[in-house]
């Protein structure tokens, strides 16, 4: 009986946080002082086409049993990253920050690219088989790969920004690919489930997991491939002095400072 208390609580608290406009001004302003007015004026954005576009587009599409889940989950921790990295785009592109990461190698842009191609390839074909076992129309499967892949490299960018589970000599921990897995078919989930509802009525729960749950084992192990793969990759030469030992393999490169030259 507590867990059912709690989880109406937790409806209920999430739900007064859509509808407390004052409430959730002032949570944005505090946020504009942290990341700037341009954060801010997104943030604003995204509120409303969360609280207000999505359920209206749930009413005219004739599915308004979504309306409550618009307005009890938040999109924030998939759309802010996104904004940020909008805004870093912008920034680099202004020359105000550098194209770089903050380590020792980084990646193309059609390496994100072909990953991404890579992986609605090898998913393709079983998607398509689940979702014709189902019933489910072709054009769920068309408008899902289409968000999907553009999502997908966003999601490339986003944490090729981040040394999250990077070491230092720049090879990749299994933490970081089990992390991208998850946030893609998060995503996934929570785009796949809307279509769903708005184009059938209901949802195939059984077809709607299996689809997650292919999709996560085939995005683990092409993702752990590519982690040790050097394709796509280039070393950052940073401060290399005289005297520095350089170590270089096909995964990793390693400056280590040597013996100076007297001046």
């Amino acid at each position: 009986m507590q867990v059912i208390w709690r989880a109406i609580r937790w409806v209920l608290g999430e739900a007064w946080e859509k509808i407390n406009v004052v409430g959730t001004y002032r949570e944005l302003k505090e946020l504009g002082k942290k990341h700037g007015w341009r954060f801010f004026v997104a943030a604003v954005v995204w509120e409303l086409i969360e609280d207000v576009l999505f359920p209206f587009i749930s009413w005219v599409f004739g599915v308004p049993e979504l309306i409550p889940l618009f307005l009890v989950l938040h999109f924030e921790p998939i759309a802010y990253p996104a904004i940020f990295w909008g805004f870093r785009m912008w920034d680099r592109y202004k020359g105000r920050e550098p194209w770089e990461p903050d380590r020792s190698a980084m990646s193309a842009y059609w390496r994100s690219i072909m990953k991404v191609g890579v992986y609605k390839l090898a998913v393709g074909g079983w998607f398509a088989t689940i979702f014709v076992a189902a019933g489910i129309s072709p054009w769920v499967l068309t408008a899902d790969v289409g968000i999907m892949a553009a999502f997908g490299f966003i999601h490339e960018r986003i944490w090729h920004d981040n040394n999250f589970g990077i070491r230092p000599d720049d090879t990749v921990e299994v933490k970081r690919v089990a992390a991208k897995a998850f946030t893609y078919r998060i995503v996934s989930l929570m785009t796949l489930y809307p279509l769903l509802k708005a184009t059938r009525g209901d949802v195939p729960w059984t077809a709607l997991f299996v689809c997650q749950g292919v999709g996560l084992v085939i995005y683990f192990v092409l993702e752990t491939i590519w982690a040790k793969s050097p394709w796509g990759v280039s070393f950052i030469v940073r401060g290399i002095q005289p005297g520095d030992v350089i170590s270089v393999s096909p995964t990793s490169f390693t400056v280590e400072p040597g013996v100076r030259p007297e001046a």
